[in-house]
């Protein structure tokens, strides 16, 4: 079975100084990437698992993957389908440290990502998280 990916991410930082004892940092990164497998020519099981259960209904199977489609009923012949993933990524960093002493500083941290599933059957997986950050360090 032949497996491939693609991943692709770009990156921008900056970090100044814009007094002594404060330090600002920030970063933006993109990331896109796919995957997907051949085709591995399963045999179709369907009219196999519906005589165990003829009760059950046409898409009993696959409920999750006809639910858009009740028309279409997928045979294992096209597994390589479900294996395609594009995903795309944001995230957002930004940091300031202020020194308060020699051995004694603070950090606020500011983190924000964006998640973007292109592909239907993952369940929408998409969302945004973010997290805010404080933190009192002190070096011995």
């Amino acid at each position: 079975m032949d497996y491939t990916t693609d991943y692709h991410a770009l990156t921008l930082a900056v970090s100044f100084q814009p007094i002594e004892k404060l330090t600002l940092s920030g970063s933006v990164t993109y990331t896109y990437s796919e995957a997907s497998f051949d085709n591995v020519h399963f045999k179709n099981i369907i009219p196999e698992l519906r005589a165990l259960n003829p009760t059950a209904p046409q898409n009993y199977a696959w409920g999750a993957f006809t639910k858009d489609w009740p028309e279409h009923q997928p045979t294992f012949d096209e597994m390589d389908n479900w294996s395609d993933l594009q995903i795309e990524t944001w995230e957002v960093n930004l940091d300031a440290n202020y020194q308060l002493t020699k051995n004694l500083s603070v950090d606020v941290s500011f983190n924000w990502q964006d998640f973007n599933d292109e592909e239907y059957y993952i369940y929408d997986g998409d969302g945004t998280f973010y997290w805010v950050g404080a933190t009192i360090n002190y070096k011995f």
